[in-house]
């Protein structure tokens, strides 16, 4: 991404009587240089019959607030916090046509094909355009897929219908959604449709009162694909289209989450445009640090920018009350890393290690019942980000490439057969399932089909090692039995036990194998499926796997660098011109003393740290003489954010 620029913005309530506390606030975290602009809350969803005149009250609130900024040149703007509706019920709701979900639900957020919400809506936000704020922001409750599933009124119900020559109710039209892949590509055109025009109604009023004003919008991570085409309505002409994304991590503090998350973020990045600027979402609701740690912002924003992001929407102050105190460890954490987030924004950083499927474009997932969202479940997220191993998720994968679960359902057959032949690849069980049933499976040496037969109790590696079985009652625990081809080499088995007495064990099948093709490039299968973090998981999740893992990525010409040993670690690695880059997450409760590195090709000349400043300082080092493993002479505490650059001859 050739833009570098950050842009951190922060979100201000306007709680009567502090408009003065506030604007102290903001100013002193502009001028430390933690921010570079602020928004006020406007929360515009209607209230009572006639609907609150929300245009006036809240910009004359508005006016009140900025005023007491003084005459700042921090840019000043306005987040329209609800347009359609968050869903929470005021004491005297209005009367426009409200949402209705699949279960014929209405829950409190208004149809966007409602010409009384037009009409309300662009008279509300002429009058907020008439007071010149510096921008605008749309919030993420501007959507109707992510926990809506859509739009079934009966103005959607009409349009659908008199559009399309049907006669469908609500029912009938639900059930024919959940069978009918072009139903559901017409009926989620309309839903974008009806959104597009509502974005649009928002833009004229704007330009009506202050032509050229920006308009950025926060989109959930469901509904990328719409975004996509709301996000440049919104936006004034010539303006950098700009996107809040959503991967807040909202009072999920475990850090075994975290490679999950990251996948997440990479996963919406990957479906916008690559000429978006796209803003975090360092969200610490309920805004304060019994539900947010200022080390778990930074881990966000530090990961968030790493993966793509250029800024971020901060809400560093509590919206519904004065508590300065609560936000303070927020305040100093952005105000001492600037420099350190501004350099990693800097970095043009070429991802190594393993790589894991992104889709091309933007998953398709209406009816969300039917499709559901982003899957979690891969190497990844599940087992190298845990391990040490490096890894990265990319529409266009490097040179080894990992398939779990569902992957290979990310691209077209075809694409699929692409990636198999040019690529080193590693895949789980399912994985290796799905190729066989593409009619692929020449290409990973064996014909794999679910395994059905006796429980597997036991797999013996190659030397010896031994990893107990997932448990036999899990049925998700998809086992893939392995029909090697000729030339298959096989680096574990299967074995069964009658029972937990038994000291003899039947052989069953291959557990692991690796395939050569004549060109030289390895394709190995490990029977055992991927599973989210759970008891089932430790089949994955230990150190017999994890060297059985080097095993296989020392075939495929080893990684550049890993974490040896059982530390629950993150590890993504780069290339950055001349330089090696790493970033380091541990993961657990445990401190990393002189944690090691190892698989470094070529001698570390030169080790050094990121700074909160920004700046680069020199790390103590030593190079163990047997192994070569690098010794740092340093901590790694829990959930710090650690990012490294290494010179290597």
């Amino acid at each position: 991404m050739s833009d570098h620029k950050l842009e951190f913005l922060n979100i201000v309530p306007m709680i009567p009587g502090y408009a003065e506390n506030f604007a102290e606030d903001t100013l002193k975290l502009y001028q430390a240089g933690a921010i570079d602009s602020a928004a006020f809350i406007l929360p515009l969803v209607p209230e009572g019959n006639p609907p609150v005149d929300k245009g006036r009250i809240l910009g004359e609130r508005f006016i009140e607030f900025r005023r007491a900024l003084g005459g700042t040149d921090m840019p000043v703007g306005i987040l329209l916090q609800s347009t359609l509706g968050h869903g929470w019920v005021p004491s005297e709701p209005s009367f426009f046509q409200r949402i209705t979900n699949a279960a014929g639900n209405e829950p409190y957020s208004f149809c966007p094909l409602d010409p009384a919400f037009h009409a309300y809506l662009s008279d509300t936000v002429k009058k907020l355009a008439r007071l010149k704020p510096d921008f605008f922001m749309v919030d993420d409750d501007f959507r109707l897929l992510t926990g809506k599933d859509g739009c079934y009124c009966p103005l959607h119900l009409a349009r659908f219908n008199r559009e399309h020559g049907t006669k469908f109710g609500r029912e009938e039209l639900l059930e024919r959604l959940q069978q009918d892949e072009k139903l559901q590509e017409m009926y989620d055109s309309l839903l974008k449709t009806s959104l597009v025009e509502l974005a649009r109604t928002i833009r004229n009023a704007i330009d009506s009162e202050a032509p050229g004003t920006p308009c950025s919008v926060c989109a959930c991570g469901q509904d990328v694909r719409h975004i996509c085409e709301i996000a440049p309505v919104l936006a004034a002409p010539g303006e950098k289209v700009t996107v809040r994304i959503n991967n807040a991590r909202y009072c999920s503090e475990s850090l075994r989450y975290v490679p999950e998350w990251l996948q997440f973020t990479a996963g919406q990045i990957a479906g916008y445009p690559r000429s978006f600027r796209l803003f975090a979402e360092p969200d610490t609701c309920p805004h304060n640090r019994y539900s947010t740690s200022a080390s778990m912002m930074h881990l966000q924003v530090t990961g968030s920018i790493l993966e793509g992001c250029r800024g971020g929407k901060f809400w560093l102050s509590r919206t519904g009350s004065w508590e300065p105190e609560s936000g303070k460890a927020y305040r100093k954490i952005l105000t001492e890393f600037r420099g350190f987030y501004e350099t990693l924004s800097a970095l043009e950083i070429s991802w190594t290690g393993v790589a894991s499927l992104l889709p091309g474009k933007s998953p398709f997932n209406f009816p969300l019942s039917r499709h559901g969202g982003m899957s979690g479940i891969t190497w990844s997220s599940q087992i190298f980000g845990k391990m040490g191993i490096p890894f990265y998720f990319s529409t266009a994968p490097g040179e080894t490439l990992a398939l779990a679960g569902k992957d290979c359902d990310l691209v077209s057959d075809k694409e699929l057969e692409r990636l198999l032949l040019e690529k080193n690849v590693l895949l789980d069980g399912p994985a290796a399932i799905a190729v066989c049933r593409k009619g692929l499976g020449a290409l990973i040496g064996v014909e794999a089909r679910p395994w059905k037969g006796k429980a597997v109790t036991l797999e013996l590696l190659y030397d010896g090692s031994r990893i107990p079985a997932v448990a036999a009652n899990d049925s998700s625990a998809v086992y893939a039995e392995l029909v090697p081809g000729k030339d298959v080499e096989i680096l574990s088995r299967f074995y069964h036990a009658e029972s937990g007495c038994s000291d003899e064990l039947s052989e069953m099948m291959p557990g692991c194998t690796c395939f050569t093709r004549p060109d030289g490039m390895k394709t190995c299968v490990i029977a055992t499926p991927v599973l989210p973090y759970s008891l089932a998981a430790f089949s994955m999740l230990n150190q017999s796997r994890k060297k059985l893992l080097l095993e296989i990525f020392q075939r495929f010409g080893g990684l550049r660098w890993y974490v040896p040993g059982d530390d629950e670690v993150l590890l993504k690695t780069g290339r950055c011109g001349n330089t090696d880059i790493l970033f380091l997450v541990n993961l657990s409760l445990d401190d990393m003393v002189h944690p090691e590195l190892a698989g470094c090709h070529g001698e570390v000349k030169r080790m050094e740290q990121l700074l909160p400043d920004g700046s680069w300082q020199e790390v103590p080092y030593r190079i163990g003489h047997m192994d070569g493993m690098v010794e740092l002479g340093m901590e790694i505490r829990p959930g710090r954010p650690l990012v490294l650059r290494a010179e290597c001859v």
